[in-house]
Protein backbone atom coordinates (compact mmCIF):
# COMPACT_ATOMS: atom_id res chain seq x y z
CA UNK A 1 0.00 0.00 0.00
CA UNK A 2 2.70 2.48 1.06
CA UNK A 3 4.87 1.46 -1.88
CA UNK A 4 2.00 2.12 -4.30
CA UNK A 5 1.35 5.57 -2.83
CA UNK A 6 5.04 6.46 -3.12
CA UNK A 7 5.08 5.37 -6.75
CA UNK A 8 2.03 7.55 -7.53
CA UNK A 9 3.68 10.51 -5.74
CA UNK A 10 6.90 10.25 -7.74
CA UNK A 11 5.02 9.79 -11.04
CA UNK A 12 2.91 12.90 -10.38
CA UNK A 13 5.96 14.93 -9.34
CA UNK A 14 7.88 13.91 -12.46
CA UNK A 15 4.91 14.74 -14.70
CA UNK A 16 4.58 18.23 -13.19
CA UNK A 17 8.31 18.78 -13.56
CA UNK A 18 8.15 17.74 -17.23
CA UNK A 19 5.29 20.14 -17.90
CA UNK A 20 7.27 22.99 -16.38
CA UNK A 21 10.25 22.18 -18.58
CA UNK A 22 8.04 21.99 -21.70
CA UNK A 23 7.91 25.49 -23.17
CA UNK A 24 5.13 26.71 -25.42
CA UNK A 25 5.97 27.31 -29.05
CA UNK A 26 6.55 31.02 -29.44
CA UNK A 27 8.31 31.34 -32.82
CA UNK A 28 6.46 30.81 -36.07
CA UNK A 29 7.81 30.76 -39.63
CA UNK A 30 5.49 30.77 -42.63
CA UNK A 31 6.29 30.71 -46.34
CA UNK A 32 3.48 31.54 -48.76
CA UNK A 33 3.06 31.93 -52.51
CA UNK A 34 0.41 33.70 -54.57
CA UNK A 35 -0.05 32.85 -58.25
CA UNK A 36 -2.41 35.19 -60.12
CA UNK A 37 -2.89 34.91 -63.91
CA UNK A 38 -5.73 35.33 -66.39
CA UNK A 39 -7.24 37.07 -69.39
CA UNK A 40 -6.83 40.87 -69.31
CA UNK A 41 -8.83 43.24 -71.52
CA UNK A 42 -6.01 45.82 -71.69
CA UNK A 43 -3.68 43.40 -73.49
CA UNK A 44 -6.34 40.99 -74.84
CA UNK A 45 -4.01 38.18 -73.79
CA UNK A 46 -3.48 35.62 -71.07
CA UNK A 47 -0.98 37.22 -68.70
CA UNK A 48 0.01 38.00 -65.11
CA UNK A 49 -2.80 39.90 -63.43
CA UNK A 50 -2.36 43.67 -63.23
CA UNK A 51 -5.10 44.06 -60.61
CA UNK A 52 -5.39 42.65 -57.13
CA UNK A 53 -2.65 40.68 -55.36
CA UNK A 54 0.62 40.45 -57.26
CA UNK A 55 2.40 37.21 -58.11
CA UNK A 56 4.69 36.85 -55.12
CA UNK A 57 6.56 34.79 -52.56
CA UNK A 58 5.99 35.82 -48.96
CA UNK A 59 7.91 35.11 -45.77
CA UNK A 60 6.32 35.76 -42.39
CA UNK A 61 7.92 35.54 -38.95
CA UNK A 62 6.08 35.84 -35.65
CA UNK A 63 7.68 35.71 -32.20
CA UNK A 64 5.56 35.82 -29.04
CA UNK A 65 6.89 36.83 -25.63
CA UNK A 66 7.77 33.53 -23.93
CA UNK A 67 7.67 34.98 -20.42
CA UNK A 68 4.24 36.49 -21.03
CA UNK A 69 2.94 33.15 -22.31
CA UNK A 70 4.16 31.42 -19.15
CA UNK A 71 2.92 34.07 -16.74
CA UNK A 72 -0.46 34.48 -18.38
CA UNK A 73 -0.92 38.07 -17.20
CA UNK A 74 0.55 41.55 -17.63
CA UNK A 75 1.65 43.57 -14.61
CA UNK A 76 1.35 46.93 -16.41
CA UNK A 77 2.69 47.06 -20.00
CA UNK A 78 4.59 44.28 -21.77
CA UNK A 79 5.84 43.43 -25.23
CA UNK A 80 3.52 40.68 -26.49
CA UNK A 81 4.87 39.90 -29.96
CA UNK A 82 7.10 40.86 -32.86
CA UNK A 83 5.93 40.33 -36.43
CA UNK A 84 7.64 40.75 -39.79
CA UNK A 85 6.39 40.02 -43.29
CA UNK A 86 8.18 40.57 -46.58
CA UNK A 87 7.15 39.73 -50.14
CA UNK A 88 9.14 39.22 -53.34
CA UNK A 89 6.84 40.45 -56.10
CA UNK A 90 7.09 39.45 -59.77
CA UNK A 91 5.80 42.28 -61.97
CA UNK A 92 5.64 42.29 -65.73
CA UNK A 93 4.27 40.39 -68.68
CA UNK A 94 4.58 36.77 -69.76
CA UNK A 95 4.56 38.03 -73.33
CA UNK A 96 7.44 40.53 -72.98
CA UNK A 97 10.20 39.73 -70.47
CA UNK A 98 11.90 43.11 -71.03
CA UNK A 99 9.35 44.64 -68.67
CA UNK A 100 9.86 42.05 -65.93
CA UNK A 101 10.75 43.47 -62.51
CA UNK A 102 11.40 41.85 -59.15
CA UNK A 103 10.46 43.91 -56.10
CA UNK A 104 11.12 43.34 -52.41
CA UNK A 105 8.18 44.82 -50.51
CA UNK A 106 7.63 45.36 -46.80
CA UNK A 107 4.19 44.07 -45.80
CA UNK A 108 4.29 44.13 -42.00
CA UNK A 109 6.93 44.90 -39.41
CA UNK A 110 6.46 45.91 -35.81
CA UNK A 111 5.98 45.35 -32.11
CA UNK A 112 2.69 44.65 -30.32
CA UNK A 113 2.26 45.57 -26.66
CA UNK A 114 -0.29 44.25 -24.19
CA UNK A 115 -1.43 46.02 -21.01
CA UNK A 116 -3.15 45.11 -17.77
CA UNK A 117 -6.18 47.20 -18.76
CA UNK A 118 -9.15 45.49 -20.39
CA UNK A 119 -9.05 45.44 -24.23
CA UNK A 120 -6.14 47.89 -24.26
CA UNK A 121 -3.11 47.42 -26.51
CA UNK A 122 -0.89 49.32 -28.92
CA UNK A 123 1.34 48.67 -31.93
CA UNK A 124 4.46 50.36 -33.27
CA UNK A 125 5.62 49.69 -36.82
CA UNK A 126 4.44 49.16 -40.39
CA UNK A 127 0.96 47.68 -40.89
CA UNK A 128 -2.47 48.13 -42.46
CA UNK A 129 -3.93 51.58 -41.84
CA UNK A 130 -6.55 51.36 -39.11
CA UNK A 131 -9.64 52.71 -40.85
CA UNK A 132 -12.92 50.95 -41.51
CA UNK A 133 -12.50 47.48 -43.00
CA UNK A 134 -8.93 48.01 -44.20
CA UNK A 135 -7.24 46.29 -41.18
CA UNK A 136 -9.06 43.04 -42.04
CA UNK A 137 -7.96 42.94 -45.70
CA UNK A 138 -4.82 40.90 -46.22
CA UNK A 139 -2.74 42.95 -48.72
CA UNK A 140 -0.72 39.88 -49.71
CA UNK A 141 -3.45 37.54 -50.97
CA UNK A 142 -6.94 39.09 -50.64
CA UNK A 143 -8.54 40.23 -53.89
CA UNK A 144 -11.01 42.68 -52.36
CA UNK A 145 -11.97 46.13 -53.60
CA UNK A 146 -10.47 48.70 -51.22
CA UNK A 147 -11.72 52.28 -51.20
CA UNK A 148 -8.75 53.43 -49.12
CA UNK A 149 -6.46 52.58 -52.02
CA UNK A 150 -8.60 54.71 -54.34
CA UNK A 151 -8.58 57.61 -51.88
CA UNK A 152 -4.97 57.61 -50.63
CA UNK A 153 -3.11 55.47 -53.14
CA UNK A 154 -1.78 53.22 -50.35
CA UNK A 155 -3.29 51.02 -47.64
CA UNK A 156 -0.30 50.40 -45.34
CA UNK A 157 1.87 52.85 -43.45
CA UNK A 158 4.47 53.32 -40.74
CA UNK A 159 3.15 54.58 -37.43
CA UNK A 160 1.68 53.97 -33.98
CA UNK A 161 -1.81 52.65 -33.24
CA UNK A 162 -3.65 52.41 -29.92
CA UNK A 163 -6.87 50.69 -28.86
CA UNK A 164 -8.73 50.73 -25.54
CA UNK A 165 -12.16 50.04 -24.08
CA UNK A 166 -14.18 53.12 -23.14
CA UNK A 167 -17.15 51.06 -21.90
CA UNK A 168 -18.39 47.50 -21.88
CA UNK A 169 -19.90 47.95 -25.35
CA UNK A 170 -17.53 50.38 -27.06
CA UNK A 171 -13.85 50.64 -27.98
CA UNK A 172 -11.79 53.63 -29.03
CA UNK A 173 -8.98 53.23 -31.56
CA UNK A 174 -6.57 55.86 -32.88
CA UNK A 175 -3.44 55.84 -35.02
CA UNK A 176 -0.84 58.29 -36.31
CA UNK A 177 1.13 57.51 -39.47
CA UNK A 178 3.84 59.05 -41.67
CA UNK A 179 1.50 59.55 -44.63
CA UNK A 180 2.94 56.94 -47.00
CA UNK A 181 6.68 57.13 -46.26
CA UNK A 182 7.40 53.47 -47.09
CA UNK A 183 4.70 52.89 -49.71
CA UNK A 184 7.16 51.88 -52.44
CA UNK A 185 9.24 48.71 -52.78
CA UNK A 186 12.43 48.40 -50.72
CA UNK A 187 14.43 47.06 -53.67
CA UNK A 188 13.62 46.79 -57.39
CA UNK A 189 15.56 44.61 -59.82
CA UNK A 190 14.93 44.86 -63.58
CA UNK A 191 17.57 42.73 -65.37
CA UNK A 192 16.23 42.86 -68.94
CA UNK A 193 15.62 46.53 -69.66
CA UNK A 194 16.45 47.65 -73.17
CA UNK A 195 18.42 50.82 -73.94
CA UNK A 196 15.33 53.02 -74.13
CA UNK A 197 13.91 51.69 -70.85
CA UNK A 198 17.22 52.24 -69.05
CA UNK A 199 16.94 56.01 -69.49
CA UNK A 200 16.82 57.32 -65.94
CA UNK A 201 16.62 53.83 -64.44
CA UNK A 202 19.12 51.42 -62.91
CA UNK A 203 19.03 47.65 -62.89
CA UNK A 204 19.01 47.79 -59.10
CA UNK A 205 17.04 50.54 -57.38
CA UNK A 206 16.78 50.97 -53.62
CA UNK A 207 14.06 52.85 -51.78
CA UNK A 208 15.03 56.43 -50.96
CA UNK A 209 12.43 57.68 -48.50
CA UNK A 210 12.00 61.45 -48.72
CA UNK A 211 9.91 62.67 -45.83
CA UNK A 212 7.88 65.67 -47.00
CA UNK A 213 6.21 66.46 -43.66
CA UNK A 214 3.27 64.26 -44.60
CA UNK A 215 1.14 62.65 -41.89
CA UNK A 216 -2.08 60.74 -41.46
CA UNK A 217 -4.30 60.26 -38.41
CA UNK A 218 -7.24 57.85 -38.06
CA UNK A 219 -9.73 57.05 -35.31
CA UNK A 220 -12.76 54.87 -34.61
CA UNK A 221 -15.36 54.69 -31.85
CA UNK A 222 -17.65 51.70 -31.95
CA UNK A 223 -18.37 48.14 -30.97
CA UNK A 224 -15.44 45.75 -30.48
CA UNK A 225 -14.27 44.00 -33.64
CA UNK A 226 -14.96 40.38 -34.50
CA UNK A 227 -18.54 40.45 -33.18
CA UNK A 228 -21.57 39.15 -35.09
CA UNK A 229 -22.74 42.76 -35.45
CA UNK A 230 -20.22 45.60 -35.54
CA UNK A 231 -20.73 49.30 -36.04
CA UNK A 232 -18.75 52.45 -35.47
CA UNK A 233 -17.90 56.02 -36.41
CA UNK A 234 -14.63 56.56 -38.28
CA UNK A 235 -12.52 59.62 -39.03
CA UNK A 236 -9.31 60.44 -40.89
CA UNK A 237 -7.23 63.58 -41.42
CA UNK A 238 -3.77 64.30 -42.77
CA UNK A 239 -1.41 65.68 -45.37
CA UNK A 240 -0.58 63.21 -48.14
CA UNK A 241 0.53 63.02 -51.77
CA UNK A 242 3.22 64.65 -53.87
CA UNK A 243 3.20 67.13 -56.75
CA UNK A 244 -0.26 67.66 -58.20
CA UNK A 245 -1.69 65.18 -55.67
CA UNK A 246 -0.33 66.98 -52.57
CA UNK A 247 -3.26 67.85 -50.31
CA UNK A 248 -4.72 68.15 -46.85
CA UNK A 249 -7.73 65.93 -46.26
CA UNK A 250 -10.45 65.39 -43.67
CA UNK A 251 -12.85 62.44 -43.63
CA UNK A 252 -15.69 61.34 -41.36
CA UNK A 253 -18.07 58.42 -41.74
CA UNK A 254 -19.32 55.08 -40.41
CA UNK A 255 -18.81 51.36 -40.84
CA UNK A 256 -21.02 48.35 -40.17
CA UNK A 257 -20.54 44.57 -40.29
CA UNK A 258 -23.22 41.88 -40.00
CA UNK A 259 -22.36 38.17 -39.75
CA UNK A 260 -24.70 35.18 -39.67
CA UNK A 261 -22.72 32.32 -38.13
CA UNK A 262 -20.37 30.86 -40.76
CA UNK A 263 -22.81 31.38 -43.63
CA UNK A 264 -22.97 35.06 -44.51
CA UNK A 265 -21.09 38.34 -43.95
CA UNK A 266 -21.99 41.86 -45.05
CA UNK A 267 -19.62 44.82 -44.66
CA UNK A 268 -20.27 48.42 -45.54
CA UNK A 269 -18.54 51.72 -44.91
CA UNK A 270 -19.07 55.26 -46.12
CA UNK A 271 -17.16 58.44 -45.43
CA UNK A 272 -16.72 61.88 -46.92
CA UNK A 273 -14.83 65.11 -46.57
CA UNK A 274 -12.74 67.86 -48.10
CA UNK A 275 -9.48 67.48 -50.04
CA UNK A 276 -7.57 70.78 -50.10
CA UNK A 277 -5.00 70.56 -52.91
CA UNK A 278 -1.90 72.70 -53.10
CA UNK A 279 -1.92 73.46 -56.83
CA UNK A 280 -5.42 72.60 -58.08
CA UNK A 281 -9.06 73.02 -57.14
CA UNK A 282 -10.24 71.66 -53.82
CA UNK A 283 -12.68 68.76 -53.88
CA UNK A 284 -15.44 67.27 -51.79
CA UNK A 285 -15.04 63.48 -51.83
CA UNK A 286 -17.39 60.66 -50.92
CA UNK A 287 -16.14 57.07 -50.55
CA UNK A 288 -18.31 53.96 -50.39
CA UNK A 289 -17.37 50.31 -49.99
CA UNK A 290 -19.55 47.18 -49.77
CA UNK A 291 -18.43 43.56 -49.33
CA UNK A 292 -20.67 40.48 -49.32
CA UNK A 293 -19.56 36.90 -48.66
CA UNK A 294 -21.56 33.65 -48.76
CA UNK A 295 -20.03 30.53 -47.17
CA UNK A 296 -21.10 27.14 -48.52
CA UNK A 297 -20.32 24.24 -46.17
CA UNK A 298 -17.06 25.94 -45.06
CA UNK A 299 -15.51 24.83 -48.34
CA UNK A 300 -16.74 27.29 -50.95
CA UNK A 301 -16.94 31.08 -50.68
CA UNK A 302 -18.85 33.31 -53.07
CA UNK A 303 -17.96 36.99 -52.62
CA UNK A 304 -18.43 40.37 -54.25
CA UNK A 305 -16.92 43.71 -53.31
CA UNK A 306 -17.30 47.20 -54.74
CA UNK A 307 -15.37 50.33 -53.84
CA UNK A 308 -16.13 53.70 -55.41
CA UNK A 309 -14.80 57.21 -54.82
CA UNK A 310 -16.72 60.28 -56.00
CA UNK A 311 -14.78 63.53 -56.27
CA UNK A 312 -16.58 66.85 -56.81
CA UNK A 313 -14.03 69.59 -57.59
CA UNK A 314 -14.84 73.20 -56.73
CA UNK A 315 -15.84 75.46 -59.63
CA UNK A 316 -16.22 72.46 -61.94
CA UNK A 317 -19.51 71.05 -63.18
CA UNK A 318 -18.43 67.41 -63.09
CA UNK A 319 -17.96 64.42 -60.81
CA UNK A 320 -14.77 62.36 -60.96
CA UNK A 321 -15.57 58.69 -60.35
CA UNK A 322 -13.08 55.92 -59.56
CA UNK A 323 -14.32 52.40 -58.88
CA UNK A 324 -13.26 48.78 -58.44
CA UNK A 325 -15.62 45.81 -58.64
CA UNK A 326 -14.35 42.32 -57.73
CA UNK A 327 -16.29 39.03 -57.80
CA UNK A 328 -14.70 35.80 -56.58
CA UNK A 329 -15.51 32.12 -56.20
CA UNK A 330 -13.14 30.39 -53.79
CA UNK A 331 -12.48 26.76 -52.96
CA UNK A 332 -10.84 26.18 -49.59
CA UNK A 333 -8.61 23.17 -50.18
CA UNK A 334 -7.04 23.30 -46.72
CA UNK A 335 -6.21 25.91 -44.04
CA UNK A 336 -3.10 26.71 -46.09
CA UNK A 337 -4.43 26.48 -49.66
CA UNK A 338 -7.14 28.30 -51.58
CA UNK A 339 -8.09 28.37 -55.24
CA UNK A 340 -10.03 31.35 -56.60
CA UNK A 341 -11.72 32.31 -59.86
CA UNK A 342 -11.92 36.11 -59.98
CA UNK A 343 -13.63 38.69 -62.15
CA UNK A 344 -12.62 42.34 -61.80
CA UNK A 345 -13.70 45.58 -63.41
CA UNK A 346 -11.87 48.87 -62.86
CA UNK A 347 -14.18 51.66 -63.98
CA UNK A 348 -14.63 55.42 -64.01
CA UNK A 349 -11.92 58.05 -64.44
CA UNK A 350 -8.99 55.66 -64.11
CA UNK A 351 -5.85 55.52 -66.21
CA UNK A 352 -6.09 51.73 -66.33
CA UNK A 353 -9.84 51.24 -66.85
CA UNK A 354 -10.06 47.55 -67.68
CA UNK A 355 -11.52 44.19 -66.75
CA UNK A 356 -10.30 40.63 -66.49
CA UNK A 357 -11.00 37.05 -65.47
CA UNK A 358 -8.21 35.54 -63.42
CA UNK A 359 -7.19 32.33 -61.68
CA UNK A 360 -5.56 32.66 -58.26
CA UNK A 361 -3.74 30.02 -56.23
CA UNK A 362 -2.71 30.78 -52.64
CA UNK A 363 -0.76 28.19 -50.71
CA UNK A 364 1.70 28.11 -47.84
CA UNK A 365 3.77 25.98 -45.53
CA UNK A 366 4.81 26.40 -41.91
CA UNK A 367 3.13 27.75 -38.77
CA UNK A 368 1.46 31.11 -38.29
Amino acid sequence: MITGMLCLFFIKTEAQSSLKRLKQTNRFHYLQTNLHVGYLSETEQFDLSTSGPKNRLVYQYLAKNQRLLQKGYVRSVALSSFRSRFSLDFIGSLNDDSFFTYQLKLQNLGLSFATKWDRTSFFVGYSNIKLGHNPKIDPVTDFTANVLNLDLGFTQDLGVSFKTAISQKYDFEAALYTGGLLAGPLISYAPDLNAEQRMGRDTFEFIDPQYTMSWLGTSRIGSPLFKSFEYGLIAMAGKVGEGIEERYLTRIGADVVKKIKEKFKFESQVYGGISSYKIRNDSFDIALQNNIEFYIKSTFILSTSNAVLFGMPDNEDRTVTKGNLVNSFSYVVSPHTRVRLNHFYNYGNLINENWGITFQLVTGIGKR
